[in-house]
């Protein structure tokens, strides 16, 4: 007797509406995990690029009593830290607890527009799996629902055709899950280590400024 493979195209797209309806909502969710988690990474990847002379390069134009200049040079470079330092160099003359605060309050903007939407993976992560789970589960209810009025040959024939139909939507929740929740992650690292160079910048900067004359 001729064994019989099930194709991809099959398992996929072989169930009736409910699975097919499922899957292809699971599909594209993912295909917009992907999309996402590309754009964001280069994004976070691009912020991530700040000059490494930038204090230095401050610090200097500061000791040259340039302080417009220190301006200008943190508006050209536009990385995060640059953006922060700068929010420092316009408030020079006043108060060390405001300038820090100043400081930390666009921290904490910086953080917000690097965080902007990465629970959008997060969420994914947890709801494509039960999503894949619950059509799977329907799916295998209404095959049990069938057989209970079949004849005991014809249901071992109907569960055994049925039976995968009820895992495909079930494969690929869980793919997709496990896809955002590693995207989810690697963004979230990203985004911790923009804030940790956000602080140790600010900190310098208040260092430079605060040093004894």
């Amino acid at each position: 007797m001729a064994e019989q493979h099930i194709s991809i195209w099959e398992f996929l797209f072989g169930g009736g509406l409910l699975s097919v309806t499922l899957i292809i909502i699971l599909i594209i969710s993912g295909i917009a995990a992907i999309v996402f988690f590309g754009q964001k990474f280069y994004a976070l990847n691009r912020e991530n690029q700040v000059d490494p002379y930038l204090l230095k390069n401050v610090n200097d134009l500061l000791n040259d009593g340039r302080i417009q200049s220190a301006v200008d040079f943190c508006r050209r470079d536009n990385s995060p830290e640059s953006r922060s330092v700068e929010k420092g160099l316009n408030r020079l003359g006043r108060p060390i607890s405001e300038i820090s605060n100043a400081m930390e309050t666009h921290a904490q903007i910086e953080l917000h527009k690097a965080e902007k939407n990465i629970g959008f993976l997060a969420t994914l992560s947890g709801a494509a799996p039960m999503l894949g789970l619950l059509g799977g589960v329907l799916i295998l209810t209404s095959t049990f629902g069938t057989l209970s009025k079949t004849e005991t040959v014809i249901s071992q024939n109907i569960l055994a055709a049925d039976f995968y139909k009820a895992l495909a939507p079930t494969v690929i929740g869980l793919i997709v899950g496990f896809l955002s929740y590693i995207f989810h992650n690697i963004l979230v690292a990203k985004v911790d280590y923009l804030l940790m160079k956000i602080q140790f910048h600010t900190n310098e900067f208040l260092d430079i400024i605060n040093k004894p004359a």
